[in-house]
């Protein structure tokens, strides 16, 4: 998220430089940043969502059919849900009781669930869905466009749209059916499996089949062409905003070379389809990294491009645990783009970490705060999430060097593929591939406070 302003940070660095209760489902009391967020009294499996957008009013009228795993006995239990008239809930076909909380749907089962057994909600809602201001200041939910409307979710604004257990950890797979005027098109994750056609309007029908955090899933809905392509022998589908599409698709062709570079270190591209949404909504200029199909509300660089490709694998298929771990996703596609850069003809990833090493310790904005935890939600987006954070993998390079560095990455990608990690496992891993004592090292670059030493 916010990738692009991000790049001008660094480049404007390196300017600088060179000028000069029981049977009740308990809400999650570890995740520090949103403590609200989720309910841990089950698992999701799969997202059933059929949405229809009205042009119009801006308003929506859904259904959501959630298909989870008791972790314990339920007599109750939430979803996260933002706004919206909740106007009817079943669990098992059967009507349930529920009410709103804060920021939550509450719902009391006709029958309570058992520890163990799959059920399934339905929910059926409808309004204008919110957007979300961040922590931070920025916007994400859901968010009105000259033409449509779109959903951009990280770290919480999907529960704008849809009741979900809406954690990073709790991944699941969407279908996501998208009902909108005929003039207007309607992207989400995965693959277009069906376009519905009725008089007016059309139905796009996607299916996001590998496991999914509820952040990553998106909605696009405006005007513009809906090309299909392959790209790296996957099928690939892209809207782009009209207005931004003559100087968007120069470098979107750039995209299948991207992917086949990142495999080449990374290993196989995790999902079986790709491509990328372009709109413009006003005021709102961030990149994110919507599974299979990242969204660009600007028109991107290559380096943008190749970032959030690079969270496909690091971010989408290894998701987080808990969200202070942000660095294994930012962090690990920022030195992506580096190293991009560095393989083709461009500054290396030392020569950008050597540069930047030499930013005095005053300058809180690059070292403040350490990475590898940002202190609070505010922080999540912070410069150094993702600059200091590339620097400590390039110093894990500096350190082992680069082939057991990319053997690093190349394991950690494949071995919590479509799983959660944290950052203790990534030392573990670290340690083992290399034979080396490597907590000084992250110690030093993720959490001391201020400019990292130059040794332990």
């Amino acid at each position: 998220m916010r990738s692009a302003l991000l790049s001008c940070l660094t480049f404007c660095l390196l300017a600088a430089l060179s000028g000069s209760a029981a049977g009740a489902a308990k809400e999650r009391p570890r995740e520090p940043f949103f403590p609200r967020a989720g309910n841990v009294g089950y698992d999701v499996a799969n997202y059933k969502v059929d949405l229809t957008f009205r042009a119009g009013s801006g308003k929506v009228r859904a259904l959501a059919m959630i298909g989870a795993t008791a972790t314990q006995r339920l007599s109750r239990f939430s979803l996260d849900l933002f706004g919206m008239r909740v106007t009817e809930v079943s669990v098992d076909g059967e009507p349930a009781r529920f009410n709103r909380g804060r920021d939550k749907l509450k719902i009391e089962p006709r029958t309570p669930v058992r520890r163990g057994e799959r059920f399934e909600t339905l929910v059926r809602y409808e309004g204008r869905p919110e957007t979300v201001t961040d922590p931070d200041g920025g916007h994400e939910g859901w968010i009105e466009t000259n033409d449509g409307a779109l959903a951009v979710g990280e770290p919480i604004g999907t529960a704008s749209w849809l009741p979900c257990n809406n954690v990073p950890a709790d991944k699941a797979s969407f279908e996501i059916a998208l009902t909108v005027p005929e003039r207007l098109k309607a992207v989400s994750n995965g693959r277009l499996v069906g376009i519905g056609r009725d008089p007016g309007r059309r139905t796009y029908v996607w299916w996001e089949r590998k496991p999914m955090s509820p952040y990553l899933a998106t909605v696009d809905i405006g005007r513009g062409r809906l090309t299909k392509d392959r790209i790296a022998g996957l099928p690939s589908w892209t809207l782009i905003d009209p207005l931004l599409e003559k100087y968007s698709l120069p470098i979107l062709a750039k995209l299948p070379e991207v992917i086949r570079f990142e495999e080449g270190i990374f290993g196989p591209y995790p999902f079986d389809s790709a491509g990328s949404i372009v709109d413009f909504a006003p005021g709102i200029g961030y990149a994110l990294e919507t599974q299979s199909r990242p969204i660009y509300l600007f028109v991107p660089d290559l380096t943008t491009v190749v970032h959030e490709t690079a969270h496909q694998w690091f971010g989408n298929s290894v998701g987080l645990q808990r969200w202070p771990n942000i660095w294994l996703n930012e962090g690990f596609a920022t030195w992506a783009q580096w190293y991009y850069a560095e393989r083709h003809d461009g500054r290396s990833a030392r020569q950008i970490f050597r540069a930047l090493y030499k930013v005095p310790a005053s300058n809180a904005e690059l070292w403040e705060p350490p990475s590898g935890h940002p202190g609070t939600a505010k922080n999540l987006f912070a410069t150094s999430t993702y600059v200091r954070g590339a620097m400590a993998l390039e110093a894990l390079r500096i350190k082992v060097g680069t082939k057991p560095m990319l053997k690093i990455l190349r394991r950690w990608a494949t071995e919590h593929r479509y799983a959660s990690a944290n950052i203790k496992q990534f030392v573990a891993l670290a340690e083992e591939v290399s034979g080396d004592e490597l907590g000084p090292l992250f110690q030093r670059w993720l959490y001391q406070r201020g400019k990292p030493l130059p040794r332990g």
